[in-house]
């Protein structure tokens, strides 16, 4: 028998699966380059940073600073709604009760990349965060972290309350303990950490009044039905990551039509919601106009994402919720003013 050239031999089924997640991989980690970074120059092009512009840059990266100021936004904004008197005349309360509020929340952006730094290096969009990347020492971290920690509680007991100061231990205790382990173990996870996640607004109205109201729970329900059309486009675009990684972030095992359709809802939801402060008389009927034009918004987002679930899309979505949220607070807080 005459063999003409080499022999091919044919890979088995594992190694082209292993082929195939590399691809997948490497195509995924383009993707998330070009999504946030596509119009960013390249790094050769940029200067060296400083070492202490690159403690500055691990330092906001460890708190994830972006998200914890949209959150403390909330915190003032909850504040605000629950003031009778003029800012003017308790502005360092203000200020101390948010510096409190976002160590707190910078604490726990902290503690869960401490529990999660071996998880982040396997993904592509949280690689480069300053413990996979080997740029800050795990125990740093969680010095920071409790450090944060310390300094936000003892801020929050000293200058508002004990109510206060409670609802950020335990929003703390439920992002750190509860929610941040979930995400490996059940799709449930956003939902426990929806309700973490919309306990700062209520922080800022017991700042103020020590107590709870119909105003205090429907600034509580808004931001918890907020969360989910705003993670779950974040978490469709990085999904192969977070399977990658072993997170559970997607409801439904990730099927692209029941994630496209209880995104859909639960915006329908909170649009929905957001028009109560008007119905029960809380603020002039000219905040339904406001609301509702925030509302049409933020449903076409869904609704596009829901008709063709891209990555592009679902980054419109999340972009979009992220000014949502805080323009409907502001736009409640105006109406009321304008009401009182």
């Amino acid at each position: 028998m005459v063999t003409i050239g080499p022999q091919f031999k044919m890979p088995r089924r594992p190694e082209i699966d292993e082929l195939l997640g590399k691809v997948r991989y490497m195509e995924q980690k383009a993707v998330n380059w070009l999504i946030f970074n596509g119009d960013r120059k390249p790094e050769q092009d940029k200067p060296k940073k400083s070492k202490l512009a690159t403690v500055h840059a691990n330092y906001l990266q460890l708190t994830k600073f972006r998200l914890s100021a949209l959150v403390v936004v909330t915190t003032a904004l909850g504040y605000l709604l629950a003031l009778r008197n003029p800012l003017s005349s308790v502005i360092g309360h203000w200020s101390l009760t948010l510096f409190g509020a976002f160590c707190v929340v910078a604490a726990a952006n902290a503690f869960n990349q401490v529990w999660e730094r071996d998880a982040d290096a396997l993904m592509g969009r949280t690689a480069n965060r300053p413990l996979p990347a080997k740029r800050m020492a795990v125990a740093e971290a969680l010095f920071a972290a409790i450090i944060m920690a310390i300094v936000g509680l003892v801020v929050l007991i000293a200058v508002t309350c004990w109510f206060t100061a409670a609802l950020a231990v335990f929003a703390l205790a439920l992002y750190v303990l509860a929610y941040t382990p979930l995400k490996r173990k059940t799709e449930f996870c956003t939902l426990i950490g929806a309700i973490a996640g919309a306990i700062p607004p209520v922080m800022g109205w017991t700042a103020v009044r020590n107590e709870l109201s119909m105003e205090a729970a429907l600034l509580f329900a808004v931001q918890f039905l907020w969360q989910f059309p705003h993670f779950w486009a974040i978490a469709w675009m990085y999904r192969d990551d977070y399977q990658r990684a072993g997170f559970r972030m997607l409801p439904v095992a990730g099927d692209e039509r029941a994630v496209a359709r209880q995104t859909f809802y639960y915006t329908l939801s909170l649009v929905t919601l957001s028009a109560y402060p008007a119905l029960m008389g809380m603020v002039k009927p000219v905040y339904l106009l406001g609301a509702a034009a925030l509302g049409m918004g933020l449903l076409g987002a869904a609704f596009r994402f829901g008709q063709h679930p891209t990555c592009a899309h679902a980054k419109k979505l999340m972009l979009t919720a992220d000014a949502y949220l805080p323009a409907l607070l502001m736009l409640w807080f105006v109406c009321r003013s304008l009401s009182a």
